[in-house]
């Protein structure tokens, strides 16, 4: 038996006890009551034919999911997401920011001479990226930029996640809690591939509102996205 076919047999288990206990639940309401009226009756039936066809949805998305992700998942297909999801990023945050967003900077010696070196490389900036937005949040006083950012977070999590188990390590590294990283270990860790800061801001500046972390999490998008615009079409296509 393949793996997809066990993962579709435990939704379809969980779903048929789950109506097991609906239908439980309804003969005891049918019991307790001493009249049922015809469209009580038609109600019930509707009711239960849809939860049947909701079951048999469920269990036909699972299936599809399943056999497109975790069971069988490509290298080329995760990293083109994974490229995706950081252009998005970087198109969000310039939206957020307006004429406040900083400029794109110059980057050099992101291309790397073998997929080897471009999957540790990436292992790296995803995790130094996860360490960012934890940084950050704390500091963020808009709730709508705190969501912004913390829905971008969790997305940075699962590419290093993945990317950690690709190279062999746990998926976090830090355990059921994963930590923050310093601002001043951040610019240590990407100054070296920055060649020009092209007038903007300095990230090593005190960071004292939301513009100053939004554009510091800007400067980290915008080489995380360069870095796989240039690498993934290289080694995956």
């Amino acid at each position: 038996m393949n793996a997809n076919v066990i993962h579709t047999l435990i939704h379809v288990k969980g779903e048929y006890m789950t109506n097991e206990f609906n239908l439980s639940e309804e003969n005891q309401d049918q019991q307790s009551t001493q009249t049922t009226s015809r469209r009580t009756l038609l109600r019930n039936s509707l009711v239960g034919a849809t939860s049947v066809i909701s079951a048999s949805l469920l269990v036909t998305q699972t299936a599809n999911a399943a056999s497109k992700t975790a069971w069988n998942l490509k290298a080329e297909d995760a990293f083109e997401e994974i490229r995706k999801d950081e252009d998005t990023h970087v198109s969000f945050l310039k939206g957020a920011l307006g004429r406040a967003a900083r400029p794109k900077p110059t980057f050099k010696g992101l291309a790397q001479s073998n997929a080897y070196k471009f999957v540790r490389l990436s292992q790296v900036f995803e995790n130094v990226g996860v360490g960012a937005y934890l940084l950050a949040a704390p500091a963020i006083s808009s709730k709508a930029n705190l969501a912004a950012a913390g829905s971008i977070l969790t997305i940075e999590a699962r590419h290093a996640g993945y990317l950690n188990a690709l190279v062999g390590l746990p998926l976090s590294t830090n355990g059921a809690f994963d930590k923050p990283i310093s601002q001043a270990q951040i610019v240590k860790d990407v100054l070296p591939f920055i060649a020009s800061l092209n007038g903007g801001p300095d990230p090593s500046k005190p960071l004292k509102n939301d513009v100053d972390i939004l554009n510091f999490a800007l400067l980290l998008e915008y080489l995380e996205a360069t870095f796989y615009d240039i690498n993934v079409p290289k080694f995956y296509k």
